[in-house]
């Protein structure tokens, strides 16, 4: 047994005691056992399989849809599990702010869903990073607690470094798209000796406007990755100014 796998193992072994010895509850109704009950999961918004490419907005054509048609954008994929509302919206504020590992790990798996429905090919799983301020108040970055353990159950090469935020922006909350990607230019820096020539597969938490995932790409794709495709838990139903 390889010491990447033994240490998994050994992780897991720790999850399960946890799991044990503080038994989650649904997020939804309280049930206890589980943080999402099979009630609770048959109401999810769940995203339709024919979506655009690149905002994730229902369209009758694979590809895009009307509103991305003549936009050139530096990742060349798009998906989400669900749309942000419910106990998809309560799972991912507990991700944020409860600094609770065990539900990363179970959110992690409705991600690999996503992805295993997908044709993309990826070598390198990358957080979107946040500033240092929110990882002083906060302790953690939540999209790192949903790509680890994504990386490791799909056994994908994983770098939480590859990419880096060296701009504190402002809160995206009440921006219309144009000022939401303005906000986030040239945010981002990313390690050209990690990305290289690589398929990177980047994940967040949510998806709102697409201006983080835009600005990111931007970088890794500058600095030499061969292709970008994005993937998050949630997908905001519309943007909200």
């Amino acid at each position: 047994m390889s010491a990447s796998r033994f240490y998994r193992k050994i992780q897991n072994s720790a999850f399960s005691a946890l799991d044990w010895l503080f038994p989650p509850i649904c997020l939804g109704c309280g049930m206890e056992g589980v943080f999402i009950c099979n009630d609770c999961f048959s109401k999810i918004n769940l995203l339709p399989r024919d979506v655009c490419n690149f905002c994730g907005s229902y369209t009758s054509k694979q590809g895009k849809c009307a509103q991305c048609h003549n936009r050139q954008l530096p990742y060349v994929g798009f998906r989400a599990f669900a749309f942000y509302d419910g106990v998809v919206r309560k799972a991912i504020h507990h991700l944020k702010y409860q600094n609770d590992l065990t539900i990363g790990r179970y959110l992690a798996g409705f991600l690999e869903m996503v992805y295993q429905r997908s044709t993309w090919e990826t070598d390198m799983v990358i957080p979107i990073p946040i500033g240092e301020q929110k990882m002083q108040q906060r302790g953690y970055n939540q999209a790192e607690r949903l790509a680890k353990p994504f990386s490791e159950r799909l056994n994908l090469a994983y770098s939480s470094d590859a990419l880096i935020r060296i701009n504190e922006t402002s809160s995206q909350v009440g921006l219309n798209q144009d000022e939401r990607r303005e906000n986030v230019r040239q945010a981002f820096v990313a390690r050209a000796n990690q990305v290289n020539g690589k398929r990177i597969l980047l994940i967040d938490d949510v998806f709102t406007s697409g201006a983080t995932l835009e600005a990111a790409s931007l970088e890794l794709m500058g600095a030499g990755a061969s292709q970008v495709h994005c993937l998050t838990l949630a997908k905001v139903n519309r943007l909200i100014v």
